[in-house]
């Protein structure tokens, strides 16, 4: 059992950008987190979030012909936020975080591998190889303010929302095998017994043992 079986893609890509980004030594120093569910405090400045923002899933192909196939974007969000009086070197130093994420991120070979993730140098690949297959926008702003009401502590943040464009697909889940298959010929609609007697006739049955049957291929 691999992770996707209980998790989505979208956690994975989430948590693959945030492990590649925090392990970076640029952001040794930086108190770092998942998500939003905490509010962020002047002590743990300098900070690097790495969120789900949202994701919207339209139809891979014909939405009513086949099996459900979904078209995903991911919205990803980066925070960067550092304390300074100097507004020149605080804004320098968001942009430093910014310029790393992208360094870091977009020419990784594996991490967005559109075939195989596995990096031969750790022996990993992103986990159960889920793939990213484009970045298909992206959006900065800078934010400046203050953690505290007393404004003792200037901040300025990154805010750099990224999307993430990858595909699944969702095949039925067949539950009834089947076990056999009946046939009659020399039957058309409309004609008496009398008539379909007077013609070659064949009635046969197929019966499948399920008990050998084969395992589908991934």
């Amino acid at each position: 059992m691999g992770i996707t079986d209980t998790q989505s893609f979208s956690l994975v890509i989430r948590d693959v950008f945030f492990d590649a980004v925090s392990s970076d030594p640029f952001f040794a120093s930086y108190s770092k987190r998942k998500n939003k569910m905490l509010s962020v405090q002047h002590q743990q400045l300098p900070y690097l979030g790495v969120y789900i923002i949202d994701e919207t899933m339209l139809p891979d192909g014909d939405a009513n012909a086949g099996m459900i196939r979904f078209s995903h974007t991911l919205r990803i969000g980066f925070s960067v936020m550092v304390a300074n009086n100097d507004q020149v070197v605080a804004e320098q130093q968001i942009d430093a975080g910014y310029w790393r994420i992208m360094n870091r991120l977009w020419p990784d070979q594996y991490i967005m591998n559109l075939f195989d993730t596995m990096n031969p140098h750790t022996g990993e690949p992103n986990p159960d190889n889920t793939r990213i297959e484009s970045i298909t926008r992206g959006v900065r702003r800078h934010v400046f303010g203050a953690t505290a009401l007393n404004n003792e502590t200037p901040v300025a943040e990154m805010q750099y929302d990224v999307s993430v464009f990858f595909r699944t697909g969702w095949p039925p889940i067949i539950t009834d095998d089947l076990e056999e298959i009946d046939i009659s010929t020399g039957i058309k609609i409309g004609d008496t017994q009398e008539e379909m007697d007077q013609r070659l006739q064949f009635h046969g049955k197929y019966l499948f043992d399920i008990s050998r049957k084969r395992e589908p291929r991934r």
